[in-house]
């Protein structure tokens, strides 16, 4: 099972739009998503928008650097979980591409 982390941004846009005229801001919110789930026990993100997985799990080394901190929170796509729930492995999900590494979620789900 898993236990849902509410944190005060959970439902606000994580920054994407931003990203292609606004890069510093776009990396600030998507820091602040990421650092406050990080603050409140979360060991990993899980996001339905593909969008949101591309700039929370991609840009997550660029986005410490904006906002000065290490991160390293594992980000899945909510397919990606139904997925591993269904019993299809890891490597056929291609988690071992995350730039995040999904490890340590992974070995906490005994995967």
């Amino acid at each position: 099972g898993a236990t849902p982390i509410y944190y005060r941004g959970r439902t606000q846009c994580c920054g994407w739009p931003l990203s292609s005229y606004a890069t510093n801001q776009a990396f600030q919110m998507a820091g602040n998503h990421v650092s406050e789930a990080i603050d409140k026990g979360a060991d990993c993100m899980v996001t339905p928008c593909p969008l949101c997985h591309l700039n929370l799990d991609s840009r997550q080394p660029e986005v410490e650097k904006v906002i000065g901190r290490k991160l390293g929170l594992p980000v899945l796509h909510l397919p990606q979980l139904i997925a591993l729930a269904l019993g299809i492995s890891p490597t056929e999900l291609g988690l071992d591409r995350h730039v995040v590494s999904t490890r340590p979620v992974l070995e906490k789900l005994g995967l």
